[in-house]
């Protein structure tokens, strides 16, 4: 298993390096992280603000969201890989602001391109994708969390996979919505919880 490892965190060091030089150097590269051999992979669509600063994935108060739904269902964030579809923060400058962007099409080319790489590295047996972009680069095109939330799909590799909400969806909610998009959330996460016990 160690000989594996490092064979892996060699294939991603690689990758990361080709994910660098693609994004360009005026942008800051946030790659995966987590166990090179994890059974389960969180994807989210891009980092905010904290994430590029820190140029960890998930580091914010969506990653403290997720990991306490993680720690409350008995996952570890340390057995787990996470990771975005973008790895850079696409920003705008707006009233002299930086602000999130609609991340551009040859940005989504990357990503993607970068994404499947990753995954085939991982070799992840479920991928859960925080909010509707990255299960529209995982499940389907025209996926559509009001009506595939919660559901599994099998991919054409033999991974299932499953779209929950984005942790900064449910933050931005408040009062009653917040809490009965909170259950949503934690009853998906069981729900994997149980998947990776049969898969073990």
């Amino acid at each position: 298993m160690d000989e594996e490892i490092r064979r892996r965190r060699r294939a991603l060091d690689q990758l990361w390096e080709e994910g660098r030089r693609a994004i360009g150097a005026d942008q800051r590269f946030v790659p995966g992280e987590g166990s090179p051999v994890a059974r389960l992979m969180l994807v989210g669509e891009a980092p905010g603000r904290e994430e590029a600063e820190q140029g960890r994935p998930f580091v914010g108060r969506s990653g403290q969201l997720l990991n306490r739904v993680l720690q409350e269902v008995g996952i570890s964030r340390d057995q787990v890989w996470v990771t975005n579809v973008f790895k850079a923060r696409p920003t705008a400058e707006r009233g002299g602001r930086i602000v999130n962007r609609r991340p551009t099409a040859a940005e989504t080319r990357t990503g993607e391109r970068l994404l499947r790489q990753e995954i085939q590295i991982i070799r992840p047996r479920i991928i859960v994708c925080l909010g509707s972009l990255a299960a529209r680069a995982i499940i389907a095109r025209d996926f559509s969390l009001s009506e595939g939330r919660g559901k599994w799909s099998r991919l054409p590799d033999g991974i299932a996979a499953l779209a929950t909400f984005h942790p900064a969806y449910i933050l931005r909610q408040r009062g009653p919505e917040r809490d009965q998009l909170m259950a949503l959330f934690e009853q998906d996460f069981r729900a994997v919880k149980e998947a990776l016990e049969r898969c073990s």
